[in-house]
């Protein structure tokens, strides 16, 4: 290897060595193709030359010589254009200055064929005036008299004939101004002389202009820029020749060096040849490794193939890959069995009209045409559920991801196709069996929890103390029971997509309200103050009922950790953005950063060892979030460690307008307008009606009371006179002198008794009043009590008895209906005042109840539909027969429940637990 290495180099230096001896002895050959150009630039400037003397000769009417044809000027054009093959030796640039030489040549030769073309024209329309105007004088001439007008009108034709054929304008002129006067002394010739005038004029004009148009053609030759060719060719060949010559010099002195460099290699070389041949050994060693591992890429290439191809051909979804017009190119045999289509057939079809069914809504449709775009998104899949069409007609329920795939060729999209007509089925019976689990543990647990209730309310009497506190014991942890089950119930809805929002405006300050009462029992336990302000928040647009969760949650969450005497406030405001703003604050000891992204996760807790010591599961402040998230809000947590901390959230406003004259309009239960400034006697009053079931309504002025009244008439009027002015008396007259008003029940609040106006009133309340006498009297002006017979229709034995006891505590005459065919036959023989129904019947469900009475009689029985099924709004529907209140077992409190009954039955009830009996009469 070493020998032929060294005869490869010997011979390097040998081709060297004559290289110099070249570049020394030798001269540059005179290049042929430098002089073939410069020859055929020579051509052009002869050819261009003769063409002007052939135009010359034409023009100026030699003898012998005939029209030039365009063919002439077309063949020039083309040698120019050959010539724009360039020698090889000339720079860009130099090419580039003899393109622009060639191109002012061609503009001259456009412009002297130009010229040529219009003097040819100008000479022919000469010669036509010519001829006219020789016509027009011979005529005049044989219409002349003979002699001597006749001789010098031929004699001017002459002279007219030969100063146009030599172009002569002065003769011209003076020819045509003497003809002009001879025919002016002839008489009755006036439109021939005017045409031979017009005629003679033209001729003359035209005459000019050929004699301008050839002195143009003379001057602007081409043969100028022919031969600025050949100097520009002649600069830029002197230009390479002197470059040449230096780049010889150059090369012969690289050659030099490069001998020099290569004998030195060459010793180097000499050296290394040893270390050249193990290094050779080495590389070959490691091609051969390289040519295993690429051997075993190979195999693993194809194993991986083998793999892919596998699971395409195993695959239980469809696998199908579509082109960018949405046409399939391969259809797995999965999709061939879904489809009941063999993917011969299918290759090459519009998967759009293969797939999707007329049933597909339009959003459905648009959606998988945008995911199937040329500019779709590489890598983000686009998934729905929509029923597919099979090639018999059928259709199923499928779930479609479309993915384009990423690659640098034509855009290509995988659709994965599968059938889910199981696991909806799955789905079904899951939630068949969620809604039955649900029903028969809430549905023992309100039993117990309402038995509970009872026992701590004495029913049975009063319990010994140690026994009372068993009863609370076991109160309690039914409640956290109660809890537990209705959170991982609510986890369940949300993680299956199921909770359902029912969407109306709510009043802030009664929702804040409502939530303090059902938490006031812990915070008194645990020694923390409430408070709220509702600052310009109205009505916010929500689910009642799913809000006081979220604030239960977070009130209960701010007791649990509030220090003793501690307070929790809880704020209602309009932000900037015009939506309600709900925050919770309290005095704990705060949040640590880094630990509130855990706060909403599920089963979370900050720390274990205080959760040990506050108890919960970990759920309440997940099922918050999502369903302030449901309601397109979020829940936000700030505060320093230390200071207590701060949960927000914001919903949209509700409807403006729905504030108290909605709810004069509301019939559903008795409405009571309480006219007063004293915010104390007020807020007693309110309590006491709204316990029995009254709509309160408050206004401090009679003008505003009366403005109520016109938009709709309350049903009974309670008025405080102080800070009246006397004006009460005159209020009242005014009321019972309008046909609406004459029959309002009013009660006057006074510290004396006026008879006067006696017959204008119910009755007057002496102040400080009674509340047992004033309850009587609400009851007496708005509805006559009785006997409030109540139909509890439900299947477990241990409800309804409980639900008995709790009703004929209220003063409700009960009976009971243990399935759907009893509760119909019971509606039909003897009317209820009111039906409290479960759903899940046996024999006759509740809607099948509540179809049957709402074709009868029994339509518009006032209903409360308490159940352990979470109802949908579309359930909700349904199961109404006249005024309907829904709650949910184990999720309602007996205080709630009793409160519905007490708005439906509207003072029937004779308040047996309070000692207030059936009023008869006015006091």
């Amino acid at each position: 290897m070493r020998a032929r290495f060294a005869q490869r180099t010997l011979l390097a230096t040998g081709v060297l060595a004559l290289l110099c001896v070249v570049f020394v002895l030798g001269r540059p050959l005179p290049s042929s193709e430098y002089d073939q150009y410069r020859l055929r630039l020579r051509q052009l400037r002869v050819q261009s030359s003769e063409l002007e003397r052939d135009l010359l000769q034409f023009h100026l009417g030699l003898s012998g010589t005939a029209d030039i044809p365009p063919e002439s000027f077309a063949r020039l054009r083309g040698e120019v254009e050959s010539l724009r093959r360039f020698p090889p030796q000339l720079l860009a640039e130099e090419q580039q200055r003899l393109s622009t030489a060639l191109d002012n040549f061609v503009r001259a030769l456009v412009d002297e064929e130009l010229l040529h073309t219009r003097l040819h024209q100008l000479e022919q329309r000469r010669d036509e005036l010519q001829t006219n105007l020789e016509r027009t004088s011979s005529e005049f001439a044989v219409r002349s008299p003979p002699g001597e007008p006749r001789e010098r009108l031929q004699m001017l034709t002459r002279a007219i004939r030969g100063g146009a054929e030599d172009g002569d304008l002065p003769h011209l002129e003076g020819a045509l101004a003497a003809l002009a006067r001879e025919l002016a002394g002839q008489p009755g010739e006036e439109a021939s002389r005017a045409k031979l005038e017009a005629d003679a004029r033209s001729l003359l004009a035209r005459t000019k202009e050929a004699r301008e148009t050839l002195q143009l053609l003379m001057e602007r030759t081409a043969t100028p820029a022919a031969e600025q060719i050949i100097t520009t060719y002649f600069q830029l060949h002197e230009r390479a020749q002197t470059r040449a010559e230096r780049f010889r010099i150059v090369l012969f002195v690289i050659t030099l060096l490069l001998a020099a460099f290569v004998l030195l290699v060459l010793w180097r070389l000499t050296r290394a040849s040893k270390e050249l041949d193990t290094l050779n050994a080495e590389l070959e060693r490691r091609v051969e490794e390289r040519t295993a591992a690429l051997s075993t890429a190979n195999t693993e290439l194809r194993e991986s193939e083998a793999r892919k191809a596998a699971i395409l051909e195993s695959a239980l979804d469809g696998i199908i890959t579509l082109d960018e017009a949405g046409r399939i190119l391969d259809f797995n045999p999965a999709a061939e069995h879904i489809f009941r289509l063999r993917g011969a057939q299918a290759v090459g079809r519009d998967f759009l009209s293969l797939a999707l069914s007329a049933s597909v809504r339009p959003e459905q449709r648009t959606a998988v045409t945008r995911a199937l775009r040329a500019d779709a998104v590489a890598g983000q899949a686009t998934r729905l559920e929509l029923p597919v069409l099979r090639t018999d007609g059928s259709t199923f329920p499928a779930e479609l991801t479309l993915l384009r795939v990423r690659s640098e060729g034509p855009p290509r999209f995988t659709t994965y196709v599968r059938d889910i007509t199981e696991r909806q089925e799955v789905e079904r019976l899951k939630n068949e069996f969620v809604s039955t689990v649900s029903h028969e543990l809430r549905t023992p647990l309100t039993s117990i929890r309402g038995s509970l209730g009872l026992l701590d309310g004495g029913i049975l009497g009063e319990l010994p103390a140690a026994a009372r506190d068993m009863v609370r014991i076991a109160c309690s942890n039914t409640e956290r029971l109660i809890r537990l089950i209705n959170d991982i119930l609510d986890l369940e809805k949300m993680e299956s997509g199921m909770l359902e929002l029912k969407l109306q405006p709510v009043e802030s300050a009664d929702v804040i309200e409502t939530t303090f009462s059902g938490v006031q029992a812990m915070a008194d336990g645990a020694r923390v103050r409430l408070r709220h302000q509702v600052i310009g928040a109205g009505t916010v647009r929500a689910d009642r009922d799913r809000l006081i969760q979220v604030l239960t949650n977070l009130v209960s969450n701010a007791i649990k950790f509030s220090p003793v005497d501690g307070e929790v406030e809880v704020i209602a405001a309009q932000d900037a953005r015009g939506q309600v703003r709900f925050t919770v604050k309290d005095q704990g000891p705060g949040i640590p950063p880094d630990k509130r992204d855990r706060l909403f996760g599920k089963f979370q807790q900050i720390d274990s060892s205080d959760s040990r010591t506050k108890g919960g599961t970990g759920l309440g402040l997940a099922i918050s979030q999502a369903i302030v998230e449901q309601h397109g809000g979020h829940i936000e947590v700030h505060g320093e460690p230390g200071e207590g901390a701060i949960f927000s959230f914001a919903l949209p406003s509700g409807r403006a307008g729905s504030g108290v004259v909605s709810r004069v309009k509301d019939d559903s239960r008795h409405s009571i307008l309480v006219v007063t400034t004293d915010a104390e006697l007020s807020g007693r009053m309110r309590g006491l009606l709204t316990h029995e079931g009254y709509r309160v309504l408050r206004t401090p002025s009679l003008e505003e009371a009366e403005r109520l009244i016109d938009v709709g008439a309350p049903d009974a009027l309670v008025v405080d006179p102080r800070q009246t002015d006397g004006r009460e008396l005159d209020f009242v007259r005014r009321l019972r002198e309008q046909p609406r008003t004459r029959e309002l029940p009013i009660i006057m609040l006074t510290e004396q008794h006026e008879g006067s106006v006696q017959p204008l009133l119910v009755d007057w309340m002496l102040k400080p009043f009674d509340e047992t006498r004033f309850l009587r009297t609400v009851r007496y002006a708005v509805r006559q009590p009785g006997q409030a017979r109540v139909l509890l229709v439900d299947d477990d034995v241990s409800t309804r008895q409980v639900l008995r006891a709790q009703l004929e505590r209220l003063g409700a005459v009960c009976y009971e209906a243990q399935d759907g065919e009893d509760a119909v036959a019971l509606a039909r023989a003897t009317p209820p005042d009111l039906i409290v129904l479960d759903v899940g019947l046996p024999r006759m469900d509740g809607f099948e109840v509540v179809d049957i009475l709402r074709q009868g009689k029994g339509r518009g029985t006032p209903l409360i539909v308490f159940t352990g099924r979470d109802l949908s709004s579309v359930d909700e529907h349904q199961l109404t027969l006249g005024h309907t209140r829904h709650h949910i077992k184990a999720r309602t409190t007996e205080e709630a429940l009793m409160t519905s009954v007490r708005e439906l039955l509207n003072g029937l009830l004779a308040q047996h637990e309070s000692g207030h009996g059936p009023h008869k009469e006015a006091s």
